[in-house]
């Protein structure tokens, strides 16, 4: 889940000031059928999030991408990584080694080895495997000279070797991050969604939407995709690595397989994201459409950082049981009933929609999304919401249609990865300051009932709090097709070291092996999450 772009305007206690007692606490033994042979291959990997240099006064936004090889036995033999701030790219660096971790339950260590201008230094990261062939993690560096953190993921490189040929086909996309306008009084947030088919390396046709800095444009898409002929060392047969123009943007691109490719844009701004191929079996018309849906957006809004995590049930062009909870600058607001809502389809861009309704809470600013649909249950969405005229969230994310229903304790049972990330309040030489907070864990679900382990990295801090005893619970009070505020899911989250926190969660259900979550608590902090089950 990408950072969220503003600052909060709200005060809250720090995470280390939670008061408990005064003893360490540890988590017990890992348990699970996870080892080193678990991580072997070559993995694209992303985060999102920020960082300090030496001598800087602030925190920097910050996107990382790139292959690391494993080799199974707890060595990284290679590797390459793309790096932009705020705008500001530092590309092909070599990752010279390094070396992981991981235990029975799927937590570990990774730590990479980035070699540039003959001088080698070290990344570090805390990981959760969701499977052999991906997982979560945050950026966990903190050293003399860099602090950084930031959350993401990686995925088993497959089908190599590659060629520019390689991404064929019609995808679907959703880059985001900043435009290339960052000041001190205008972080100006984007959001780039579309759908483009390419041939050959050449974008024939694709359209566009646009969210920048809060406001909206569309359009035709052009583009091509090419080695890198700056920088040959890092060659697209070997690493899936090469460059790509889109609508007259630069980026760096791997790709993950031929289903899959990962961006970070190099020349202006800082955008990233992932484009994934279409189906052929998307919907031509709201008739085809009949399932109920999951989505989650997250980024800017006028006042701060925002999160909205809701559900709908669409039967062709009839859409009901729409339920919303919104996070905007650490206000919490539940929409209990969305009314007038409706849903519709692009006869000419494929796979490209809109869902509307009316918020009871904001019945003059009807409630607007774009969606692009990757299959006929999942794609990307974006928000569009406008009041008085002015777009009020620069915000996307995914939906999913929602299945496995009903929802109980015996089908949410099982062990989870868990992984949220945005902004808390946090207390910064006497002063209410916000930040980056990433926090990644495993957890066992019994009875609803959670317990496992997690690292948390609240920014402002300065260094990650590693092996938290992490415990809770869920509350499930149905699938939300009954729209009233008795039929959320809620997750309860306790976080214990030396002092203890406990952050509350409204969570909906994607299936039984996955959920989205934003915390429901007012004030102080701004997160949103995902729960997905490990394979």
């Amino acid at each position: 889940m990408k950072r969220l772009l503003l600052a909060l305007s709200v005060a809250a206690a720090l995470w280390s000031t939670a008061c408990s007692g005064n003893g360490i606490v540890n988590p017990p033994p890992p348990v699970g059928k996870y080892s080193l042979a678990s991580l072997k291959g070559q993995y694209v990997f992303v985060t999102n999030g920020e960082s300090f240099v030496a001598g800087a006064l602030t925190a920097t936004p910050l996107a990382r991408t790139g292959v690391f090889n494993a080799d199974g036995q707890g060595k990284i033999s290679g590797g390459v990584e793309d790096v932009n701030a705020a705008g500001t790219t530092i590309l092909a660096l070599q990752i010279s080694g390094g070396s992981y971790t991981v235990n029975a339950d799927g937590r570990g260590t990774l730590n990479l080895n980035i070699t540039a201008n003959g001088v080698t230094s070290s990344i570090n990261f805390g990981i959760v495997l969701t499977s052999t062939n991906d997982g979560f993690l945050i950026d966990e560096t903190s050293n003399n000279n860099q602090a950084s953190t930031g959350s993401g993921n990686f995925v088993l490189q497959t089908g190599g070797p590659f060629t520019v040929s390689s991404v064929a086909g019609p995808y679907i996309f959703d880059f985001a991050g900043l435009d290339g306008n960052q000041t001190n009084f205008c972080p100006c947030p984007e959001s780039f969604v579309g759908q483009f088919d390419v041939n050959s390396g050449a974008i024939s046709t694709g359209f566009f939407d646009d969210d920048d800095d809060f406001q909206l444009s569309s359009g035709a898409i052009t583009g091509q995709f090419s080695e890198d002929g700056v920088n040959p060392g890092f060659a697209i047969s070997t690493f899936g690595r090469g460059v790509v123009k889109i609508t007259n943007q630069d980026f760096v691109f791997y790709i993950v397989d031929r289903t899959r490719v990962r961006f970070l844009s190099t020349d202006r701004g800082m955008l990233s994201g992932d484009a994934v191929a279409q189906s052929s079996n998307i919907p031509t018309n709201v008739s085809s459409i009949s399932s109920s849906f999951v989505f989650i957006v997250a980024g800017s809004s006028v006042s701060g950082g925002v999160t909205r995590v809701g559900r709908f049930t669409a039967n062709g062009a009839t859409v009901t049981n729409v339920l919303e909870d919104t996070n905007d600058s650490g206000r919490f607001i539940p929409t209990n009933s969305g009314t007038n809502a409706s849903i519709s389809l692009d006869p000419v861009v494929p796979g490209r929609g809109t869902l509307t309704f009316t918020d009871p809470n904001f019945p003059n600013a009807p409630s607007k999304y774009v969606f692009y649909l990757s299959s006929a249950t999942q794609g990307v969405i974006q928000e569009q919401t406008t009041s008085n005229n002015v777009v009020v969230n620069v915000a996307d994310g995914s939906i999913l249609a929602q299945t496995g229903n009903p929802f109980t304790s015996s089908n949410i049972a099982g062990t989870y990865a868990l992984n949220w990330s945005g902004l808390s309040v946090q207390n910064g030489g006497g002063f209410a300051v916000q930040d980056e907070e990433d926090l990644l864990s495993q957890i066992t679900v019994t009875s609803l009932n959670l317990n496992g382990a997690a690292d948390i990295f609240q920014f402002q801090n300065g260094v990650p709090v590693f092996d938290l005893v992490a415990s809770g619970s869920i509350s499930i009070a149905g699938d939300g097709t009954s729209s009233s505020s008795s039929n959320r899911n809620t997750m309860s989250v306790k976080l214990v070291k030396s002092n203890s926190t406990t952050v509350n969660f409204a969570v909906y259900f994607v299936n039984p092996q996955l959920a989205f979550f934003i915390n429901n608590q007012n004030v102080d902090r701004v997160v949103a999450g995902i729960l997905k089950t490990q394979q």
